[in-house]
């Protein structure tokens, strides 16, 4: 094996190797003094935490005080069963709002469609009580449409192109 092997150490002091690279490291670490010594090192300190972490010893009572202390806490005022109310009523004043805004709103679209077909209306009849404005629409209407028409040629000849 070649090279050393400080990254496979702790693997292979957990026993997560499979046994051809265990005898891999084991066959390096009989030739290897520096990887012997890291070694010896990793597992004096894996026991030393190990016994650290043994002698802490936490308060006798502290299971007991952790659960009083949650059987003690109350309920925040927040979670009663009144704010169930605050959404709702809430979801009621937007319904509201939305209905009447929706009825100005139509009322308004109403009265301004009434407004423009009685100007269509009242344009018609002043076009046609007088007959030099008929002719006038007349001429302007064609000019508007050879206009659309040539414009729209034009239009469709650069696309193509």
């Amino acid at each position: 094996m070649t090279g050393h092997l400080e990254e496979q150490l702790s693997a292979y002091m957990d026993e997560e190797l499979s046994d051809d690279e265990r005898r891999q490291i084991e066959a390096h670490l009989e030739i290897c003094e520096s990887c012997q010594v890291l070694l010896e090192e990793l597992l004096t300190l894996q026991s030393n935490i190990t016994r650290t972490y043994e002698e802490i010893q936490g308060p006798a009572d502290f299971e007991i005080r952790v659960m009083q202390a949650i059987a003690d806490r109350q309920e925040p005022a927040a979670a009663g069963k009144g704010w169930i109310f605050v959404p709702l009523l809430s979801f009621m004043a937007l319904g509201l709002l939305w209905f009447a805004a929706g009825a100005i709103l139509m009322k308004l679209i109403n009265g301004f469609l009434k407004l423009i077909v009685a100007l269509v209306y009242m344009a018609s009849h002043f076009v046609s009580g007088v007959p030099v404005l008929s002719g006038a629409a007349v001429v302007l209407s064609l000019i508007i449409l050879s206009t659309s028409v040539y414009s729209l040629r034009r239009l469709l000849q650069a696309s193509t192109s």
